[in-house]
């Protein structure tokens, strides 16, 4: 009786370990961080105001707009003056699990009428390039609620 008592309590000991092993494995493993969904709407409303014959995004726009070039830091396609479109990412709030947009360049595109609205959804922004552009109308006063600003 003493050694099936032994096998038992060895048992479960063993499978408390195992399972304390499968939740520290599964605490590991972290979610991919996410576009806050305020700013993807935001931005692909933007997108939606680009001519059909300006250049198309070389970012993901078909899933998480901070994911793949946007977010790899080797790509700068934000300070490449080649490129006309471009999205740089923070994904460090909420520990590692959520994306915000702060820098967006719309440059040399031919996008007409005011100063999209929607911009004002981008509170991270820090720099905002949309030179070369056809905008009319003065500076709208939400610009002034971007309190990260740093380059427009």
């Amino acid at each position: 009786m003493k050694s099936s008592g032994l096998r038992r309590m060895i048992q479960f000991h063993f499978a408390l370990i195992l399972l304390l092993l499968a939740a520290a494995a599964a605490a590991q493993v972290q979610k991919a961080p996410t576009t806050d969904p305020t700013e993807e709407a935001a931005l692909n409303a933007v997108l939606d105001r680009l001519p059909e014959a300006a250049p198309r995004p070389r970012w993901n726009t078909t899933s998480d707009l901070c994911s793949g070039a946007a977010a790899d830091n080797r790509i700068d396609l934000y300070g490449d003056p080649s490129s006309k479109l471009a999205i740089e990412c923070d994904c460090s709030d909420q520990n590692n699990t959520v994306c915000h947009i702060t820098r967006l360049k719309i440059s040399d595109v031919n996008m007409a009428g005011n100063i999209p609205e929607e911009l004002r959804n981008l509170t991270r922004l820090t720099h905002l390039n949309l030179s070369k552009n056809l905008l009319t109308g003065s500076i709208p006063l939400f610009i002034g609620e971007l309190t990260s600003m740093q380059y427009m």
